[in-house]
């Protein structure tokens, strides 16, 4: 028997009943914020790459932490190190453009990303419960 085979594989148990479709009703009000402040920011073209951005560094660090967690290895802890520090750039964006600008589209896209990719993850998981 190999170390892969010995690991058990998690599943959608890990999460609570409900949790898929909150993170897609929740993630779609967060980018639906984003898109609002970006809408009505004077910096609108900065404020779009901060949403972009956000979104895809939410949803990259949770598809790539997910995979590790649901084949049974730990979340690497520079994961939650990017995650934290993309928040605090958020916030200094938040406190130097004010909401209108850039760091309200980066938290809404960082927030909105990583819920996306929960759904996906719920999924995934779900996937393993067959296992």
């Amino acid at each position: 028997m190999t170390q892969a085979e010995q690991v058990p594989h998690r599943d959608d148990r890990a999460w609570p009943r409900g949790a898929g479709p909150i993170s897609l009703v929740v993630g779609l009000a967060v980018t639906a914020f984003g898109v609002a402040v970006t809408a009505s920011s004077a910096q609108a073209f900065t404020s779009a790459l901060c949403l972009l951005a956000g979104l895809l560094i939410g949803s990259s660090l949770i598809v790539v932490g997910m995979q590790r967690w649901l084949s049974g290895k730990g979340i690497p802890a520079g994961l939650g190190i990017t995650s934290a520090a993309v928040a605090v750039a958020a916030w200094i964006f938040f406190r130097v453009t004010g909401m209108t600008g850039g760091g309200g589209a980066l938290f809404a896209g960082l927030v909105g990303g990583l819920l996306f990719a929960n759904v996906w993850a719920i999924q995934a998981a779900r996937a393993n419960r067959r296992r």
